[in-house]
């Protein structure tokens, strides 16, 4: 079986990497936070709350496809050491199938049974096989290259100052070749068949290319792309800089913490049954209509303990929450080293 075919099954796995910048939610973690909320996606940014010593992750995803991921990389943190770790989910070559089958015997049955009849989902790495990488595995092998010199986007993405890589974007990336190409590729019809399930897009109404390139270009001439994940998976066809969870440093304090995380698989209401200090709910509210706002507005206030937060980042829909004191500044966004999302919003009770 290839990707494409995968791609194919009922639940497969839509993102194999969070593409949300854990530093933003990190400054908002208080020193008497304990229980956090967090949707699980790829699992990346709930591993990285577990860096504060006495926080409790509860994740979840309506996925079962991402829960056993998640449920892979927690397995895999406590048995692997942190070289081992790398060369598991696909940052450093080695023999992943091996590494698989020391870990194996402790999975659930039901995720030892997905991963043992998707072998070749460990052997392309973890962080390459979500459908959404996949597609930016496409752009920069086959768009890219189209519209843009190899030479200039390997300068790019290796640029040593700001000074030089807004240069290098003004002169030779940012053509008209490349614009066009950019309001085709990243279209709702062209992305919706390629990258990202059709129905995230159900309640958008906004200009898609139009909002990714406002934050692209923002993002090229304020962050470094040599030191920006974010950027430079997508501009190396994997990471050179690492995520916050796969640092040495953050890497063994998670380690240390690992079982103070679980991974559900549940809806955002089904885990409203407790209080929570932090809530980490990506782009949630993307998927809900906009008139359901004032009601999970007040359900998220009266499941938020005393001083609580919840953060969220809008794409293409404007959400808010009406029953909280947002505390974010207007531009947080724009410290926001991903490149997707046209807002960043954090709210306190």
């Amino acid at each position: 079986m290839n990707l494409s075919e995968y791609y194919l099954e009922e639940n497969y796995i839509h993102y194999s990497n969070c593409h949300e910048d854990y530093l933003l939610l990190d400054k908002y973690i208080k020193s008497n936070t304990k229980e956090v909320l967090s949707v699980a996606s790829a699992l990346d940014n709930s591993l990285s709350f577990l860096v504060h010593k006495n926080v409790k992750v509860h994740a979840f995803d309506f996925n079962p496809s991402q829960v056993k991921l998640g449920k892979l990389k927690i397995c895999a943190i406590k048995d692997l050491t942190y070289k081992n770790f790398l060369v598991f989910i696909g940052i450093n070559e080695g023999d992943r199938i091996a590494l698989y089958n020391k870990i194996k015997k402790h999975l659930e049955d039901d995720v030892k049974e997905y991963f043992d009849s998707h072998l070749f989902l460990i052997e392309k790495g973890l962080v390459n096989i979500g459908r959404f990488e996949q597609y930016f595995h496409l752009f920069r092998k086959k768009v890219f290259p189209f519209v843009c010199r190899s030479k200039y986007i390997k300068e790019f993405a290796l640029c040593e100052t700001l000074e030089q890589q807004q240069e290098i974007y003004e002169k030779k990336i940012n053509t008209l070749r490349f614009r066009l190409m950019f309001k085709i590729f990243f279209s709702k019809t062209l992305m919706a068949k390629l990258g990202r399930d059709k129905e995230f897009f159900k309640y958008s109404h906004d200009n898609l290319p139009r909002i990714l390139r406002n934050r692209i270009d923002s993002g090229f001439m304020n962050v470094l792309n040599k030191t920006n994940p974010y950027y430079g998976y997508v501009l190396n066809a994997g990471y050179k800089e690492l995520p916050f969870y796969l640092q040495k440093e953050n890497f063994t304090k998670i380690k240390a913490n690992i079982q103070n995380i679980q991974v559900e698989e549940k809806s955002f209401d089904q885990m409203l049954e407790h209080n929570y200090d932090f809530m980490n709910l990506s782009d949630i509210f993307e998927y809900m209509d906009n008139s359901k706002m004032p009601y999970y507005s007040d359900l998220i206030a009266q499941h938020l303990n005393k001083d609580g937060i919840v953060a969220f980042w809008n794409m293409m829909n404007v959400r808010s929450l009406s029953s909280l004191k947002r505390i974010s500044g207007k531009n947080e966004y724009l410290k926001d080293r991903a490149f997707f999302y046209r807002d960043f919003l954090v709210y306190e009770k």
